[in-house]
């Protein structure tokens, strides 16, 4: 019998977003040992329909950066190409790490099934809170930014004529169709559809990992809390028995090694997919601030609007992954700090050498990398801003 006996629904409430994002994707991954024949069908027409989707925009794409000769031109279609290798990337990553996925929502639910008291499983929900909060943020910029660039963008620039009086009318993403006529209709109106599909699809991939990445990283600093109110309580109580110390320290040192186990699985799902976004969103920043410069030389407002909005978007985007991490490091000083004050002389006789190891344990680094090279932080996040600044000069001054 679960402790809480809202677990369901606190599960249902936590994952409520991303859970939505992930299932039209496909990589939602499934609790029942012997799925349906009629599910796995499903899965698998929604797997190879975004990576339809995808791949609509980006062969023809790069085979129109390959024949394109004008450099400024080349330039704009780099942020297309970058960010649809990117969600095909993190795509692949998402299907291949199901099962990763899976165990790391398993250990959740079985935190909240086992949820210890109202005041513990009141400090969860608030921790579960913010990381709604953050993929609700996360999806605004991301689907606002696609809906301006994918559609906005190009029914503003209207019609164009050559000077051969060839009437030219824009889609979103630029591409090489071979022989086939893009300009007539409908074959524009479909090509215009699938690349807007296509980049739904593209903005819902990185919602949906930008989701888990918030689920699980405000889940640990739930349980981190909760670790600093065990802390507390063994020495603010007074023991009538020393067989209650025991209980206590053994509950403490569990916690610490199943909030260790579970950030052990979440780096190695997620550290792949965070080293993608923050490496990509770099390159592709400095490139988009390069074409906002163009589109002011123009005193084009619309398409500088574009590209601003689609930058913000993108350096949001990179501040969440950064921001998760920077939450769970300070969590994770907080209960450093809470060990190495805990006033351990009130302890039981010879009680108080066994808070050693939890202060040993509680000292150790608790954070997210992306693939290892960089932490999710604050100041990692600043690197990146001051990266992707300097190749932006570099480029100005190389094309100029």
């Amino acid at each position: 019998m679960p402790f809480n006996k809202y677990y369901q629904d606190d599960i249902m409430y936590i994952t409520q977003l991303t859970r939505t994002v992930l299932i039209t994707l496909g990589v939602w991954p499934s609790f029942n040992k012997k799925r349906s024949t009629s599910k796995r069908i499903s899965k698998f027409l929604l797997i190879s329909a975004s990576y339809i989707f995808l791949c609509f925009v980006l062969i023809p794409g790069i085979l129109f950066w390959l024949i394109e000769k004008r450099t400024r031109v080349r330039i704009q279609t780099i942020p297309l190409l970058l960010y649809g290798l990117m969600a095909i990337s993190k795509y692949g990553n998402l299907i291949f790490r199901e099962r990763q996925i899976k165990r790391c929502l398993k250990h959740i639910e079985e935190d909240w099934k086992n949820v210890i008291s109202t005041d513990a499983r009141e400090i969860m929900i608030e921790s579960a809170k913010t990381g709604r909060h953050l993929v609700a943020l996360c999806g605004v910029f991301m689907y606002g930014s696609g809906l301006s660039f994918r559609s906005i963008l190009p029914l503003s620039k209207g019609k164009m004529v050559t000077a051969q009086n060839v009437t030219i009318k824009p889609l979103p993403c630029p591409g090489y169709f071979f022989s086939f006529n893009a300009q007539v209709s409908p074959n524009y109106e479909i090509i215009f559809a699938m690349q807007f599909l296509s980049g739904l699809v593209t903005y819902s991939i990185t919602t949906g990992a930008c989701g888990l990445a918030a689920v699980f990283a405000m889940h640990a600093c739930g349980q981190l809390r909760i670790l600093i109110s065990l802390m507390k309580h063994l020495v603010e109580e007074k023991w009538q028995e020393t067989q209650d110390v025991d209980v206590k320290l053994a509950k403490i040192v569990e916690h610490q090694i199943r909030i260790r186990s579970f950030l052990q699985l979440v780096e190695h799902t997620l550290q792949q997919i965070c080293l993608i976004e923050l490496m990509g969103c770099t390159i592709i920043v400095c490139v988009l601030g390069y074409c906002m410069i163009m589109e002011w030389e123009k005193s084009n407002a619309i398409a500088m609007s574009s590209y601003f909005i689609a930058l913000l978007s993108l350096m949001i985007n990179m501040f969440m992954f950064c921001y998760t991490g920077e939450q769970l490091t300070t969590q994770a000083e907080k209960v450093a700090t809470t060990s190495g004050e805990l006033e351990w002389y009130r302890l039981p006789d010879k009680k108080a050498r066994e808070i050693v190891l939890v202060m040993i344990m509680s000292n150790l680094p608790t954070k997210i990398t992306a693939g290892k090279m960089m932490d999710l932080s604050f100041k990692t996040y600043g690197d990146v801003v001051k990266t992707a600044v300097t190749y932006f000069n570099m480029l100005r001054n190389v094309t100029d």
